[in-house]
């Protein structure tokens, strides 16, 4: 596995707004696993309440025919159903709901109905609206700001720390060479481009569905540093077991590692499980076509200012 780390460079200055976007990143994920554990302690304390043995089989009942896991599942999914209102969640889940002994299928499912728009309204006001809700895209919403709002918030830990990482290994240069009004341009027009191809082909499909974090912005910077500085080298780590060492690779190489590995992934495999490829491959694209059209004249410096650069570097070196 390779770890791109930064530039096999010095860069002039500090990349200011590639660590404030990598603040901005760490600050919105700190926040939302504080409010995640609101959340859950909150559905948790909603569940623990004691309920009628008939009220906790309809549960279990309906947990079993929508393939959900306990109470909480059941009620998250009446509350945040993107498609449908709560009610028609309500109606479907008594529907499908195999019926009360000693009821009739209609009586079954108005009581069930009826339990559920109860438990409903105690379940909104014990708990906290979803924590992701305003920052994560939904497909289907098309919405323009949730777009760019999706873009710095992560699921977990893990998502965050190596969508950093790769972010601010081509991110600085990237600052570098087209200054903050390109880049922040950059930032806002890739989470755009993802965020409409992603809507297209979710509705071409007919599969909607949330999305967040950096990473198609991160691939975005990677074909965005193949375009102008296509020899520049990206240091990075590799291991392989027990084998481990760094090596300098040029931008290209990395993008259509990376981008083209996601490619083939789109067009060969079924399940991606909780990535999401089109925003990587989207991204990448993104980034080399606003290159392309709009940063033809940096491209044309941008060789001299990496060889200015290296040669700087190499002279602090000899020192």
């Amino acid at each position: 596995m390779f770890l791109p780390v930064k530039a096999d460079f010095g860069l002039p200055r500090v990349p200011v707004l590639t660590i404030l976007v990598c603040l901005v990143c760490a600050v919105v994920f700190l926040k939302q696993q504080s409010d995640w554990n609101d959340f859950d302690m909150a559905v948790e304390r909603f569940c623990n309440t004691n309920r009628s043995h008939i009220e906790q089989m309809i549960f279990d009942r309906i947990a079993a025919s929508q393939d959900l896991r306990h109470c909480g599942d059941i009620m998250y999914t009446i509350a945040n159903d993107p498609e449908r209102e709560a009610s028609q969640v309500i109606a479907d889940m008594a529907a499908n709901m195999r019926p009360l002994a000693g009821f009739n299928d209609s009586d079954s499912r108005a009581y069930v109905r009826q339990m559920l728009e109860d438990e409903s309204r105690r379940f909104q006001a014990m708990v906290p609206d979803d924590p992701d809700e305003g920052l994560a895209y939904y497909t289907g919403s098309w919405n323009p700001l949730t777009m760019i709002t999706s873009s710095f918030a992560h699921g977990d830990w893990l998502h965050i720390t190596f969508n950093l990482i790769f972010f601010f290994a081509f991110a600085a240069t990237v600052e570098m060479l087209v200054g903050p009004v390109w880049y922040i341009a950059f930032v806002l027009v890739d989470s755009w481009f993802i965020g409409l191809t992603g809507s297209m082909v979710a509705a071409a499909v007919g599969q909607h569905y949330w999305t967040l974090g950096l990473s198609g912005v991160v691939m975005g910077m990677m074909g965005l540093f193949a375009y102008l500085l296509p020899h520049g080298r990206i240091k990075c780590y590799y291991f392989f077991i027990v084998i481990f060492g760094s090596i300098a690779i040029p931008g290209w190489m990395l993008a259509a590692w990376y981008i083209g590995g996601d490619i083939l992934t789109l067009l060969t495999e079924d399940d991606y499980g909780t990535v999401n490829v089109l925003a990587h491959v989207m991204g990448g694209i993104g980034g080399y076509l606003f290159g392309l059209l709009f940063l033809r004249e940096v491209r044309k410096d941008a060789e001299h200012v990496q060889d200015t650069l290296e040669r700087a570097d190499l002279e602090k070196r000899l020192r």
